[in-house]
């Protein structure tokens, strides 16, 4: 890495979950002119900024400068920078590389990566593919697009006998097809229409997703969910498939058909690497689970609060409502749209007791066909406000027996809050206050 020493890095996209602030950091310590470039302000990067302040980091918030693109030895692009952004056109036709983190990290890492897609449950089976492997002795990190942790740093200290386990994202899997790169062992769990607000069409977030196995070795395994073999294509690694009924166990802490998939896919892991199997099924069971993922916050008068603020498309509100069927369900629903189908998820909505919905454009684009299938079931208005929704949630929830609050947006968060977690420690926040009561 000593090339980078005195070589001007330009940082595309700080954001607020750490990823932003790992590459600034990284390429300052080796010794890089670090720019970094937002179009967000100071004032909503502040804690980003914050974690740079001992850094000699020039910052171009607000908005970028052609010139910083053009005069950088290289770009690192955030996720969800477009490649369409004019300026990174205009550096590409200048032969200047545009990197990713993700990507950059797999192609320069000596040890064996386990990438984990899908458009839900990436997460959870990240964490429990660790949590796995940590347990039966294996030298294992986190990494990929999880809040908080920085990827790239581990290039200053993991070797060949590591293991990362990577949540990849679309976005952060365009990159390892640039590079034309794929993890050594790739988990694809499921796919769903999602982030048709920043693709034109669903092939082209498919052929995102697909980078996961498309450049993968001999050597190489894919685990994949069986209703998803006819998208697989250009193979020449090893395939092993999984569904919800291989995994014939209970799982003590976590709900649903779908978290059945995610201990699937996992044991097949297990096998790859020959973990005993009773030890990997006793490690799986008992796995908790994530926060913000229905997750069960507490409860009160009989009521279940669940915070599931990470569900920000129609089908994880589906999840949601069938893994909490047997409960009388107040569903706080709403948000800004990311433009994917909402049909299955109305049809859904009759499971629920009662809706109360938050203000944002996912919620003007259902709001005419939920008045006309399900009047009586709606709150008498939209909410700009989290706590009044969920105090409304809860006092409709009071009147039944058996309730449960159910915070599961379906949409994405940016009408309200910075992101989903801003979101969902907001509810937490709410909930405790009720509780303390």
């Amino acid at each position: 890495m000593e090339q980078y020493q005195g070589k001007k890095i330009l940082v595309v996209g700080l954001g607020l979950q750490g990823g932003g602030v790992g590459i600034a950091k990284f390429f300052a310590e080796l010794g890089a002119k670090v720019t970094v470039t937002d179009k967000k302000t100071q004032e909503r990067l502040f804690s980003s900024i914050q974690a740079l302040k001992d850094y000699p980091i020039t910052f171009h918030l607000g908005h970028h400068q052609l010139k910083d693109f053009i005069e950088a030895d290289s770009i690192f692009k955030g996720p969800s920078v477009p490649w369409t952004l004019p300026e990174i056109i205009e550096a590409e036709k200048r032969h200047i590389p545009v990197e990713m983190e993700l990507s950059f990290f797999t192609s320069n890492f000596p040890g064996k990566i386990i990438g984990i897609t899908g458009t839900r449950g990436k997460s959870t089976i990240t964490h429990l593919i660790y949590k796995l492997l940590k347990q039966s002795g294996f030298s294992i990190y986190l990494g990929g697009g999880l809040p908080g942790i920085s990827t790239i740093n581990y290039l200053k200290t993991l070797g060949k006998k590591d293991w990362v386990v990577m949540e990849l994202s679309s976005w952060a899997l365009s990159g390892f097809h640039r590079k034309k790169i794929s993890p050594h062992i790739a988990v694809f769990t499921n796919f769903y229409p999602d982030h048709l607000n920043y693709y034109k069409n669903i092939d082209d977030y498919l052929f995102d997703k697909k980078a996961i196995y498309q450049y993968q070795k001999e050597n190489d395994y894919l685990v994949v969910n069986k209703t998803l073999l006819h998208y697989i294509n250009i193979m020449k690694s090893e395939v092993k498939i999984f569904l919800k009924e291989d995994f014939s166990y209970q799982l003590k802490y976590l709900r649903g058909e779908h978290n059945l998939e995610n201990a699937a896919a996992a044991l097949q892991v297990a096998r790859i690497l020959k973990i005993d199997e009773k030890r990997a099924i006793n490690i799986i069971s008992n796995f908790k689970g994530l926060p913000y993922r229905q997750e069960i916050i507490g409860e009160k008068n009989n009521v279940i609060f669940v915070n599931d603020t990470t569900s920000t498309t129609p089908i994880a509100t589906i999840k949601a409502i069938d893994s909490f069927g047997d409960k009388k369900i107040i569903l706080i629903l709403g948000g800004n749209s990311k433009n994917l189908p909402t049909d299955t998820l109305i049809k859904r909505l009759i499971k629920v007791k009662k809706v109360i919905l938050l203000a944002g454009s996912f919620t003007d684009q259902i709001l005419d066909t939920l008045r006309v299938s399900y009047l009586d079931k709606l709150s008498n208005k939209v909410y700009d406000n989290l706590e009044e929704a969920v105090n409304e949630a809860y006092r409709l929830a009071k009147e039944t027996k058996g309730s449960c609050v159910l915070f599961s947006p379906g949409a994405t968060s940016f009408a309200m809050f910075n992101n989903e977690f801003h979101r969902g420690d907001e509810f937490n926040r709410i909930v405790k206050e009720i509780i303390n009561l």
